[in-house]
């Protein structure tokens, strides 16, 4: 899964803009039931304000406490949560999560340009695959806690995070990224204890969208609302317009024609089809057939999904498996905000393999929030 940072850009040019040095907390190993899991991450500021949530609120108020420390000792401090007492109450907050966090607090400062922060923005901006690399308990005085390093999935296994020193990060980053599941780590080194985080770094996902009707705004703005990279074609230039799209990454004026030649179509993980014209739908989708995008959408009934694709002929046999259509998950949308999410939520699904079903009735989802 691509990382989830989309709300921490906003903030990373916040401090940036302010240099005010912040606290980053990230979650780094999970038990049981909780809101989050290892990787999702939250920022702190010196007034106590809160960008992003890693417990529901479970432990938000305690982690600014904790996080107090961090800025007056400039220090990396790790903090652990346990919510699988029977007890109603613990730390006097009332919490029932039936599970336990590891979260790492680490002080962002602007000497350092607000690092690891700036490196994951970074990855996020150049899609840019790897492995964040943080030391968060460490006796050995070359590698302190909070020590943080990005390494490109390109040169992962290739040479070690730091290379005057003889140890095998690279080894344990280069099986996160073939695993894409972080993990932690204890090394042994000169005789101390070194305990790291790995955290594979995905770019965000990018959906390409044909057809710049008036569906395609609440489409495009729902696809924005969770991270997505979107990029909008259209054959009529007055559709593509910046003002209807205004947090669209990208639009271009293209006929189906000029499309390949024009645009990287394997960078894209989704494709929807909405131009709400047969003819063109079939010379858009004729123009994609050899990309390697694993979700194509269609919009309307399935008899429409099939005449596009026997529109292809045996071109259709490239891309029969990956053509979902009608698209979107069924939650009984009407209004075209409805049919986005609906959109949105079945590509999100199907990109992490997942089924789009109920999580469940009586049994509170370990996916969920904790309920208070």
């Amino acid at each position: 899964m691509a990382n989830h940072i989309n709300h921490l850009q906003e903030a990373y040019r916040r401090l940036q803009r302010d240099q005010e040095d912040s606290v980053l907390a990230t979650i780094i190993e999970t038990f049981g039931s909780t809101y989050q899991k290892a990787g999702a991450r939250m920022l702190i500021t010196q007034t106590g304000e809160l960008v992003g949530l890693l417990g529901g609120g479970c432990f938000e108020r305690d982690l600014v406490e904790q996080a107090a420390s961090v800025f007056a000792t400039g220090h990396a401090n790790t903090v652990f949560y346990d919510m699988r007492s029977g007890e109603d109450a613990i730390w006097g907050l009332g919490l029932g999560c039936n599970g336990a966090v590891r979260v790492l607090l680490q002080l962002l400062t602007a000497e350092q340009d607000f690092s690891p922060l700036n490196l994951l923005v970074e990855a996020a901006e150049t899609q840019s695959h790897g492995v964040l690399v943080t030391v968060f308990d460490s006796t050995h005085a070359d590698f302190p806690a909070g020590r943080s390093q990005f390494l490109p999935a390109a040169i992962v296994g290739q040479q070690p995070i730091l290379p005057s020193a003889p140890f095998p990060f690279a080894t344990a980053a280069l099986q996160t990224a073939l695993q894409q599941k972080p993990r932690i780590e204890t090394h042994l080194l000169d005789g101390q204890d070194i305990k790291a985080f790995y955290d594979p770094v995905q770019p965000p996902w990018q959906l390409l969208i044909f057809g710049a009707g008036a569906d395609a705004i609440p489409l495009v703005n729902c696809a924005k609302s969770v991270g997505w990279r979107v990029t909008l074609v259209d054959h009529r230039p007055a559709h593509i317009n910046p003002e209807r799209f205004p947090l669209a990454d990208q639009l271009l004026h293209l006929t189906p024609e000029q499309v390949s030649a024009q645009l990287d179509l394997n960078r894209f993980n989704a494709i929807m089809m909405m131009t709400h014209n047969v003819e063109y739908d079939q010379r858009y989708l004729q123009a994609i057939v050899h990309c390697r995008a694993p979700f194509i959408g269609l919009l309307g009934p399935a008899h429409r999904k099939l005449r596009l694709l026997q529109s292809l002929g045996d071109d259709a046999a490239l891309i029969n498996e990956r053509v979902f259509g009608p698209v979107g998950l069924d939650i009984g949308a009407q209004t075209p905000e409805e049919i986005a999410l609906s959109i949105v939520a079945g590509i999100n699904a199907q990109l992490n393999g997942r089924s789009g079903l109920q999580l469940g009735n009586d049994v509170v989802s370990v996916q969920h929030a904790c309920s208070h």
